[in-house]
């Protein structure tokens, strides 16, 4: 606050019609977050039903899915099936011959020395009305009837018939176990999205993701507009002595609102998944698309719920600490703030000096941040690094992997708080001059 401008005194109204004021930006703010934590917590359901629905082991992975579209490749191929001109000469040529062998082999039984009655009278008959070179001069006719017989359409049909009958009897011999109960909590998941098929739940799903992202956005950007107007009546009132208390007071709360949702509101997500494969498998195309790998979105206070239920001993460790530093530590400092503010009794007690004047240092707010976007830094490269080893591109396979990793509005508002925590500081630092400087003299002493 600049020494050579005098302070003024508001009257009183303008003191209640500022307290209202604040009061109201406020109330806005805290419905926009209340709606920026509801609609994360709707985003967060949705994605989980589409990673879920749209899982590598109920796709790629599933024997199930593998084995309808192997029995339907395998049953189009056949019923496409023709002999080409080329195997129609081989058949012929190897029904030919084996005609003659059995004609040649038939005779030779016959001319074979005949012990009873009955073979002598046989080998007399044939011999006498059977000529082997006019059988052997037949051959080719024969050939030729077997030839049509095997291409014609109804013969194609029967053995097209036939190979899908088998191909179901292995289809009913080759399953996953567990399709039944898979098939129920997709249906119920469908259900939940009144859609009647898989196709169905995508377009709804997608639908809604979309206009929760696009309504997240403009709440969390109406609390931040929340936020610039207050500093904005900093500005105003900066030299207006006697509303500097409310309206530090009022500033804290609206802190405290940004400090509750940052906590809660999904800050990262990581996605990985097979956008599309395309693969040829007996002239048939196959193709999978949106395979989900893995499928995280995690808020600080997930993070710390996560860490705390490891079980290990090290793990629970991080978790108290980033439990204290970034989370009590900042309400703490906070709270003591406006006390000490309010009430010079307070004001003077050991626990809320310290947590108002000197705790600052012990908040890892703004270290969190920065951890944070480590994490996502880290994880979009473990991420991308992975799925790039399953790109392929050639005339059988063709892989397309999608790294959809990204920071969420949550990390936004935990920003604009650590941000907003430094400006009251900075203000508390010019309207609290004389409270700090006693502190230091009764220390001191």
């Amino acid at each position: 606050m600049p020494a050579d401008k005098p302070l003024k005194q508001a009257n009183p109204v303008t003191k209640w019609l500022l307290i209202t004021g604040i009061t109201v930006i406020l109330i806005i703010e805290g419905l926009c977050g209340f709606k920026v934590y509801h609609l994360s917590t709707q985003q967060k359901e949705y994605k989980l039903d589409y990673a879920f629905v749209n899982n590598v082991q109920y796709g790629l992975l599933s024997v199930d899915v593998w084995r309808e579209q192997v029995i339907a490749a395998a049953s189009s191929e056949i019923r496409q099936y023709r002999l080409t001109p080329e195997q129609q000469a081989e058949l012929r040529k190897e029904i030919n011959q084996l005609l003659r062998t059995l004609v040649a082999h038939a005779f030779e039984i016959i001319n074979k020395p005949q012990k009873s009655i009955g073979g002598k009278l046989k080998k007399l008959v044939v011999k006498t009305f059977v000529s082997q070179d006019k059988i052997e001069a037949q051959i080719p006719g024969y050939t030729q009837k077997l030839m049509a017989g095997i291409t014609k359409p109804a013969t194609y049909k029967k053995v097209s018939t036939l190979v899908d009958t088998a191909l179901a009897q292995m289809g009913r011999t080759s399953y996953d176990s567990s399709v039944a109960a898979t098939k129920q909590l997709m249906d119920s998941v469908f259900r939940r999205y009144g859609a009647a098929s898989k196709e169905s739940f995508e377009v709804k799903n997608s639908a809604r993701l979309a206009q929760i992202k696009s309504d997240t956005y403009f709440y969390a950007f109406g609390m931040l507009g929340c936020i610039v107007a207050i500093l904005l009546l900093w500005i105003v009132l900066r030299n207006t002595r006697n509303l500097h208390v409310p309206l530090y007071i009022l500033s804290v709360l609206s802190a405290m609102i940004l400090l509750m949702v940052g906590l809660t509101t999904t800050m990262i997500e990581i996605d990985a998944r097979i956008s599309r494969m395309d693969l040829h498998f007996l002239g048939k195309a196959i193709s999978f698309k949106d395979q989900g790998l893995f499928f995280q979105s995690k808020s600080i206070i997930d993070v710390v719920r996560l860490l705390l239920n490891t079980g290990r001993f090290d793990s629970q460790v991080v978790g108290v600490l980033i439990l204290v530093f970034s989370v009590l530590f900042p309400f703490m400092k906070l709270s003591a703030t406006g006390v000490a503010l309010v009430s010079e009794t307070w004001r003077k007690k050991k626990l809320i000096k310290y947590f108002a004047f000197e705790s600052g240092k012990w908040s890892m707010a703004d270290v969190m941040v920065v951890a944070i976007l480590m994490t996502y830094i880290g994880f979009n490269g473990i991420v991308n690094t992975t799925l790039s080893g399953l790109h392929f591109d050639n005339s059988n396979v063709t892989t397309i992997s999608t790294n959809n990793t990204s920071v969420q509005p949550g990390y936004i508002i935990f920003i604009s708080f650590v941000i907003y925590g430094f400006v009251l500081s900075a203000i508390l630092k010019k309207i609290t001059k004389k409270f700090t400087i006693t502190y230091k003299k009764q220390k001191a002493a």
